[in-house]
């Protein structure tokens, strides 16, 4: 039987070993790298005013009674304020509900119930319909 030579297979085990914590310590920063990035993305997204919720009312702004965080309406022409639609966004990011009032493109199909992303900040940003009100069972 041929004799093993226990000090070079020690040394190939502790390399292998080496090489394998080496991959995963890379893996696990590259994922925590990507997940800071993401984070700070979303909070200077957050911080430029966009903000993802539902519509939960939609008509002309004379229609709509209800105030809201921001409101499309106070800087919208006269023109604007007679022939858009708007709606309330309501917004539920911070952990608490805000309501938007955002003004509608008319190219745009948004409905009541509707999951939407748009720009409160910048009146007249289209809004994004992430997706759609599920119709009522019955």
């Amino acid at each position: 039987m041929p004799a093993v030579d226990t000090k070079k297979t020690r040394h190939r085990t502790v390399v292998m070993a080496h090489a394998v914590a080496s991959g995963i310590l890379v893996v696990a920063i590259s994922a925590g790298l990507t997940g800071c990035a993401d984070f700070y993305r979303q909070h200077r997204d957050f911080q430029d005013g966009w903000r993802t919720g539902e519509i939960v009312e939609i008509g002309r702004a004379n229609e709509i009674q209800r105030g809201g965080r921001t409101d499309c309406r106070k800087t919208a022409s006269a023109d604007e304020l007679a022939v858009q639609r708007f709606a309330i966004l309501l917004d539920r990011s911070t952990g608490q509900r805000h309501a938007h009032i955002v003004m509608l493109d008319p190219a745009t199909s948004v409905e009541l119930g509707d999951t939407v992303s748009t720009n409160v900040v910048r009146c007249g940003t289209p809004v994004h319909v992430l997706s759609h009100a599920r119709a009522p069972r019955d």
